[in-house]
């Protein structure tokens, strides 16, 4: 039976770590992307914060609707707006039961039909991917300290 608490804990052992990581970064690297088409990190942590926001609200919503992309100038307004964004999300994730993760969703994407725990799911494993790039960005970019991955 999938538990929500359990979840709840996991995830914020994960999300914890990103605000550590984005502590590190500073100045024009905010706007750090190893190659031309990739995301900017600012961009990359809010989209990881916004979509996971997303999937958050799709186990009582059902609604797939693509997040807007908040805008920022600097290194701390992206800081701000990923906390405030966890606690949003959290506070979504604490209103959610444990039967209803076990209900079937209406997912009409083929990797998410199933229980609505399969949104939770996708929201860990979405942001897992991308906090992964992030720590490369991060060592890219000669940054000392980074937290451990979990």
């Amino acid at each position: 039976m999938p538990n929500v608490q359990k979840f709840l804990s996991d995830w914020l052992n994960h999300r914890e770590k990103l605000e550590k990581l984005l502590e590190l970064v500073d100045g024009e690297q905010i706007y750090y992307k190893p190659w031309d088409e990739a995301m900017p990190l600012g961009v990359m942590a809010l989209h990881i914060s916004t979509t996971g926001l997303m999937f958050a609200k799709m186990v009582k919503t059902e609604t797939y609707e693509a997040p807007d992309m908040p805008e920022f100038e600097t290194a701390k307004e992206v800081r701000e707006k990923v906390k405030d964004l966890t606690e949003e999300t959290k506070q979504v994730l604490e209103e959610i039961s444990n039967e209803e993760l076990e209900e079937q969703n209406q997912a009409e994407l083929p990797n998410l039909q199933g229980t609505k725990f399969e949104y939770l799911q996708a929201m860990y494993e979405h942001e897992i991917h991308h906090k992964g790039q992030l720590f490369l960005y991060a060592r890219m970019l000669g940054l000392q300290g980074i937290p451990y991955f979990k």
